[in-house]
């Protein structure tokens, strides 16, 4: 049942993308609103898939790459809606609904097996780490998003849209800081009840810490430096490849006791 629903989800996702894309070259009313409620159920088809696998393994979906797939999708999915409304604007859905499109897929083909968290694992602590990890991921995605669009459409479109992506990119910044910040500050928590140790420093941590200096440098130069527009358009663009590489990367080519 989880892998019908999942694949109804990736097919919604992909037929958003394409509607999206005729709409912006045809300017069609009719297929704009067609395009949102394909996305809305494509969101609410994935909704139920984290459901399902909740039901299915008695916790968070947090364990295993599958799972943290499927709600770093479903966390970029929230944050594009709420934008959606947020501004009546639909340009970053061009860049982010690929970003959710693909990292369904890589689920889909992604071991689903389910396992038994290990002791240390079975704590609120724990869920609620990584929870905020992937809320401050998916918000870094967004950032990515206003920026190169900004870059895209720098001298095309007009100062009030430019306004809104920097506006998307930075409140996304910030708030993805916020949320990265409370991650390993719970995490450090979580480690010392786990292991009596706030800190171990090994190749996830070693690159979380790094992508955390990397937004606070991003900040500063926004916040006390004045830099704006492509400067940190760009910033952003680079943040997500540093996201991506903590994210999958370490997991993928470096050993971590994280796993994924």
């Amino acid at each position: 049942m989880t892998e019908i629903f999942l694949w109804l989800s990736i097919t919604f996702y992909g037929a958003g993308f394409i509607s999206h894309v005729l709409t912006r070259k045809g300017s069609r009313r009719v297929l704009q609103r067609v395009s949102t409620y394909i996305l809305i159920l494509a969101l609410a088809f994935l909704t139920i898939v984290l459901a399902l696998r909740i039901m299915e393994t008695g916790h968070a979906p947090m364990a295993g790459r599958f799972e943290t797939l499927l709600f770093f999708s479903w966390s970029i999915a929230v944050l594009n809606t709420i934008l959606l409304f947020r501004y009546r604007l639909r340009t970053t859905d061009t860049l982010t609904i690929p970003v959710i499109f693909l990292a369904l897929l890589l689920a889909a083909f992604s071991d689903s097996s389910v396992y038994r968290l290990p002791l240390v694992l079975k704590t609120g602590w724990f869920e609620i780490h990584v929870v905020t990890s992937f809320f401050a991921y998916a918000l870094f995605t967004l950032a990515a998003a206003g920026g190169a669009l900004y870059l895209l459409k720098e001298k095309t479109a007009s100062d009030t849209e430019l306004g809104i992506y920097q506006n998307i990119t930075y409140r996304s910044i910030l708030w993805g800081f916020t949320f990265f910040s409370g991650s390993m500050l719970l995490g450090a928590i979580w480690g010392y009840l786990a292991w009596g140790s706030y800190w171990l420093w090994e190749s996830k941590s070693a690159a979380s810490l790094l992508l955390w200096f990397y937004y606070v440098g991003v900040l500063h130069t926004r916040m006390l430096k004045g830099w704006r527009g492509k400067t940190v358009s760009a910033m952003a663009i680079i943040g997500f490849a540093l996201v991506m590489f903590t994210y999958l990367g370490v997991s993928i080519f470096l050993k971590s006791s994280h796993g994924m």
